[in-house]
């Protein structure tokens, strides 16, 4: 499963599912993702999915005829595939891709007590 969170200086404000049919992103309220943003077109983008040559599943950012175009790592895009953590860009609003598939979590730091009171710290430097 994947899914775009929506950030707004680095915070997340929304999450969005990306399901087997796919995803539409744009400001009209038949939009799967909408946006009230001016610079953003009525129909702007979609998420779709595809198989791949191997079978495996691909998620692919496509422009659906949008008036200021549609951002893929900040490169203007038609049609690209998507990898994690990729950032698109539809009118000032910014999305990030997460495949959960290809998430890989980092270990977990052990917290530890110093001899100090109050004061904690991990392993890491």
């Amino acid at each position: 499963m994947a899914v775009i969170i929506q950030t707004v200086d680095g915070v997340i404000v929304n999450r969005f599912d990306i399901e087997k049919s796919g995803l539409s992103i744009g400001r009209a309220a038949s939009n799967q993702v909408q946006i009230d943003d001016t610079a953003v077109s009525t129909n702007h983008a979609e998420i779709v999915i595809e198989q791949n040559g191997d079978g495996k599943q691909v998620y692919m950012i496509r422009d659906v005829g949008s008036t200021n175009g549609t951002f893929l790592n900040e490169q203007k895009v038609e049609r690209e595939p998507l990898q994690h953590k990729d950032v698109i860009r539809v009118g000032w609003n910014n999305f990030v891709f997460i495949d959960e598939s290809e998430r890989d979590f980092e270990k977990t730091d052990k917290i530890t007590k110093s001899w100090i009171p109050g004061v904690y710290y991990t392993g890491n430097k």
